[in-house]
């Protein structure tokens, strides 16, 4: 009787200790979708802006609404650079937002828009843009027969 309960408190701890790590593991997983969700907070509202902005009457204030788009979306690169370091698959979103200062939002909205679709929804299959700017789910089964 004491080889088993020496036997158990030899395991109890080596079980704890995988649980712990399963738990550690599972959070770091999940940590990159929920920080693309963040990054995607600012973008959905840097298109709001860019909207609004076309739509202005005066020149002032469109030029305000696209300066504040623009200041959503830089605000957006830190956040998608974190979610990319925990998952890879962010890349695409990152890269994306990296050309924020060199073209212009309603080029790069509908990546973006995208990219950030996939970030809400449960999918974890990153997009796959083509060089047209179309984007497909990877995961979609639909491809070129």
């Amino acid at each position: 009787m004491a080889g088993r309960q020496l036997t158990a408190r030899s395991v109890l701890p080596a079980v704890a200790a995988c649980v712990v790590v399963a738990l550690l593991v599972a959070a770091c997983g999940s940590s990159g979708q929920a920080l693309a969700r963040q990054a995607c907070t600012h973008v959905h509202r840097a298109y709001v802006l860019f909207g609004e902005g076309a739509r202005a009457t005066d020149a002032a204030r469109a030029q305000a609404d696209r300066s504040q788009s623009l200041a959503q979306l830089e605000a957006a690169l830190p956040i998608a650079a974190r979610a990319t370091s925990a998952d890879p698959q962010w890349n695409p979103l990152m890269t994306t937002l990296e050309e924020s200062g060199f073209n212009t939002e309603s080029h790069l909205f509908p990546a973006l828009l995208a990219q950030c679709a996939l970030a809400d929804s449960q999918n974890e299959q990153a997009p796959v843009v083509a060089p047209n700017g179309a984007t497909s789910a990877a995961s979609s089964g639909r491809g070129s027969r």
